[in-house]
């Protein structure tokens, strides 16, 4: 499921460009990393035993026509900041070899679907949060450093990079609402344990260097081309992103020298369900594909693609509106991010 549920570059055929290294004077950042789940994995899944995988056809078939394991037709949220970054595609992790990886120092996207914040919340063998920011944790202590002739540049190259997480749908589509584990908690009460859970996982990000960050949660669950709209439970998933900021800012407020942005899906959503043609939409109830029929051919104008994930189309407008504009991201944008000190 999908963080943006409710929500150039040059098509890449390997993942050899990105050990090229990007002209600073060109991008805004020196690298972005990813984490999360669906709405940002980019083949992390391909080889884990899970059902969670989009490495067949349709999925990229406006991706060069490449199933790389993004669940879209396209690009991802996180491609189209990265673009819009000037920076190259973050690979998944798990698609490069341990021993390419050093050479990878414009960002790597640890992203994997069907997994959450908790270490409870997956179906099937997919990388929880713990487990990404393990394998982050890697790449500082292992492979930067063969890149980098210092501590120093290490740790300056990650401060100025921007590190991206989208997650927390499945946290209650796979766990919350589908188990027993957590239902003595009421709706308020486990969007606070999931902050909590995620602020610590923020908390050690910021031990090995990062310092920018854009953190998204939840988007309206409730609503799906199967299920247009179940506000009782949009009700429940809610306090998640209304609690994000103050939580965000807690945490810039602990950690010297942070910027933290808080993306709201939730609430932008109800623009785009209150006037879709202003976006360019006109089905926002229906999928482009179900298993078994033909896929859409007019995608642009499909806000989601399969069953949960959203269309390109869908993330441009969310990343674009992240990056440059004010009614998404929060209290500031992704430009203005990277422009501070």
């Amino acid at each position: 499921m999908s963080s943006f549920k409710v929500f150039g570059v040059i098509f890449l055929m390997s993942y050899q460009v990105f050990f090229t290294k990007v002209d600073s004077n060109e991008s805004l950042v020196p690298a972005m990393y990813v984490f999360g789940d669906s709405s940002v994995d980019c083949g992390n899944n391909n080889n884990r035993n899970t059902m969670a995988k989009a490495n067949k056809y349709p999925y990229g078939i406006d991706f060069n026509n490449k199933s790389t394991g993004r669940f879209t037709n396209g690009k991802t949220f996180a491609d189209i900041i990265a673009v819009n970054l000037g920076l190259p595609l973050s690979p998944p992790y798990l698609g490069v070899s341990e021993s390419e990886r050093y050479k990878v120092i414009t960002g790597i996207n640890y992203a994997s679907a069907a997994c959450g914040i908790l270490n409870d919340t997956r179906d099937g063998d997919c990388l929880s949060l713990d487990v990404q920011v393990k394998y982050f944790t890697s790449t500082v202590t292992n492979d930067l450093p063969k890149h980098f002739q210092s501590k120093d540049e290490v740790q300056n190259h990650l401060s100025k990079s921007l590190y991206l997480l989208s997650i927390g749908s499945n946290d209650y589509a796979l766990n919350y609402f589908s188990r027993t584990t957590y239902q003595n908690k009421t709706p308020i009460e486990f969007a606070d344990f999931l902050l909590e859970k995620l602020g610590s996982k923020l908390k050690e990000l910021y031990d090995l260097g990062a310092r920018k960050y854009v953190v998204a949660v939840a988007g309206q669950l409730g609503c799906g081309p199967s299920n247009f709209c179940d506000e009782v439970k949009n009700e429940k998933i809610k306090p998640l992103s209304d609690k994000l900021p103050k939580k965000l800012q807690e945490l810039q407020t602990q950690l010297s020298g942070s910027s933290f942005i808080s993306a709201n899906p939730f609430n932008f959503f109800n623009e785009i369900k209150n006037a879709p043609e202003k976006y360019g939409f006109k089905n926002i109830s229906k999928s482009c594909y179900v298993d078994g029929e033909p896929v859409c051919d007019n995608r642009e104008e499909y806000y989601y693609f399969d069953f949960a994930h959203g269309t390109e189309a869908n993330y441009r407008i969310y990343a674009n509106e992240c990056f440059s504009g004010s009614k998404l991201c929060s209290p500031k944008n992704i430009e203005q991010l990277v422009h501070a000190p």
